[in-house]
């Protein structure tokens, strides 16, 4: 008899299905590597079944003595309900049609655990948004401003959570009130990156979160890289911002060349090691975002007449320092020696200006950089 938490994470699915498939996540032995192991023998079958896949890794794990015992099962099951998750299954009610897309020859994975309003990812257009967790001030404000165009035009904004250009997506699309998707690289419960569980929360409840690993799976490198793989596939186009060479971002990049997704970079400066990532991905043929109105194109989505929206009030008695740092703030933390090579100013004046801002109740210094308050404004 299935329990009744197997028909609560369902959620209108096949709650048996359901019930193997969390015995499995909670084993700890089952990683996406294996289930991808599971399938590629499968795939000279006209259909792969996910009943099939998961009956192999039972038997393969039944074999090494790694299935969850109940208890652990159960408890495994109940942190799930406990973050508000369903679990969706490949080829079943409420998987996302884009990973059905690439399901099972591209790489979608088996199961997702989805957290979101009634358990189903925003039904619009989607651009994945990528990049450093270390951008420049420029990088940094181009993601937020790709992601909040996106919204503008009820493009959901997918991206992985990181800090750096992925938040500042995700951000740029929360503050514009659209929808946005952070897929995780670790399980529920993980507070990954540290003290950023309001950025977390604020995803969610624009779009959704999702994640392939159990409850309290904790960052290992790669658990980020098979991340990557639904990150691209849950979008139409992937746009890369910035980037190191063997970066994370072009890894998620060339993942979406593979499963037929469009493919954008940023150009930079030839020099700069950021740049590495979207330079040579626009010499293999990636498209360049020269215009951030190119991405609506691509994704054909018509124009919407935009709104002036007026710019945040400034006082009067701001020094011309702190004037001009002002609107290089954002939800990034920025580095007092960047905002010194952006306004040309010595790093000391910076930090004063930074100071005179502080009081004034417009930014704030964290351990990471200096943020603005309430920067949703630009």
């Amino acid at each position: 008899m299935t329990a009744g938490w197997a028909a609560e994470l369902a959620a209108g699915g096949d709650a048996d299905l359901v019930a193997r498939i969390v015995r499995l996540a909670a084993s700890g032995w089952v990683t996406p590597e294996r289930l991808r192991r599971a399938v590629v023998p499968l795939l000279v079958e006209a259909d792969v079944k996910a009943e099939a896949v998961v009956a192999g890794v039972e038997a393969q794990a039944d074999v090494q003595h790694r299935l969850a015992d109940p208890a652990t099962t159960e408890r495994t099951a109940r942190a799930l309900l406990s973050h508000g998750a369903v679990v969706r299954v490949a080829a079943h009610p409420g998987y996302p049609p884009r990973l059905e897309d690439a399901w099972p020859e591209l790489g979608a994975p088996l199961w997702l655990f989805v957290r979101a309003s009634e358990g189903v990812l925003p039904d619009a257009p989607a651009a994945a948004v990528v990049g450093t967790r270390q951008p420049t001030l420029d990088g940094a404000r181009t993601a937020r401003e790709i992601g909040a165009l996106l919204a503008r035009h009820r493009v959901t904004v997918v991206s992985g959570m990181a800090r750096g250009i992925d938040q500042a997506a995700h951000m740029g699309a929360v503050e514009t009130g659209g929808s946005s998707v952070g897929v995780l690289g670790t399980g529920f419960g993980v507070d990954y990156p540290r003290h950023d569980g309001g950025v977390r929360d604020a995803v969610a409840a624009s779009g959704a979160l999702v994640t392939e690993f159990a409850p309290d799976t904790p960052p290992h490198k790669p658990g980020f890289l098979w991340r990557n793989r639904i990150i691209s596939a849950l979008a139409d186009v992937t746009v890369v911002v910035e980037g190191k060479a063997r970066s994370g971002a072009l890894h998620t990049a060339r993942m979406a060349a593979a499963q037929g997704r469009d493919v954008m970079a940023v150009p930079g400066p030839v020099r700069a090691a950021t740049s590495r990532a979207p330079l040579d991905l626009i010499r293999d043929g990636a498209q360049p975002l020269t215009r951030l109105e190119d991405l609506l194109d691509v994704l054909r989505v018509d124009p919407v007449e935009e709104v002036a929206v007026p710019a945040p009030r400034v006082p009067a008695n701001l020094g011309p320092v702190a004037t001009s740092v002002l609107p290089l703030l954002g939800a990034v933390p920025a580095a007092p020696a960047a905002l010194a090579a952006a306004t040309r100013a010595p790093v000391g004046a910076v930090m004063a200006a930074v100071a005179e801002l502080t009081r004034q109740g417009l930014a704030a210094a964290t351990p990471r950089g200096v943020v603005r308050v309430n920067a949703g404004g630009r």
